[in-house]
Order: structure tokens, then sequence, then C-alpha cells
């Protein structure tokens, strides 16, 4: 993975708009334990890497209607493709790994 895609950049303010949650949303998402930003004394960051993570999170609650206990373990699992160890050519074609991209 990029080291860039992993770097902390936006600000709350930021990831909120990206996201079109409010702030209050993602404090809750973070005491949930559902996302982890960076923090630079009191301020959180949040990398490209945990905007996906965010989207992933917000379609299982919003569209999917899982719960945050649900949430929380699927996003504990482990993908069958670090499991199986496929190349990266290989997932490109998998159909589970198109659905869950994200997680």
């Amino acid at each position: 993975m990029k080291q860039k895609y992993k770097e902390p950049v936006y600000t709350i303010g930021i990831a909120a708009k990206l996201l079109k949650v409010c702030l209050e949303t993602l404090r809750i998402w973070e005491r949930k334990g559902l996302i982890k930003p960076s923090r630079l004394g009191k301020n959180r960051f949040y990398s490209e890497w945990d905007i996906d993570r965010l989207k992933y999170i917000k379609k299982l609650l919003q569209e999917e209607k899982v719960n945050i206990k649900g949430v929380k373990n699927i996003l504990k699992a482990t993908q069958c493709w670090h499991i199986k160890k496929c190349l990266m050519s290989e997932r490109e074609n998998c159909v589970v790994y198109k659905k869950n991209k994200l997680a």
C-alpha cells in the first residue's frame, strides 16, 4: 500500500464534507471504535485510507442497516485474499474482492 494513501492529511471538517456526514457522526464512530484517526494534539487527521474505510462504514450502517457491533465484526474479519495470499492480479477478477475492496 502506498505510504501517501495512509498519510493523515484531512481534518475532521474536510473528512465530514467528503463523507457528507456531520462532525459529531465522525466523533461517535471514533468513540464506538470504528475508526481511529491520527492525532496531533487534540486535532484529528484522516488519511485517504481512513476516508475509504469511513465510506465503507457509512454504507454498512446506512444502506445495509448493519448495527455498530456488526460493523465491528465485519471490519475485524480477515478477508479471504489475505488468507489465500492472492496476488493483486488475481484479486481484480474476484467478485468478493471487488465487493469488499474498502473493508
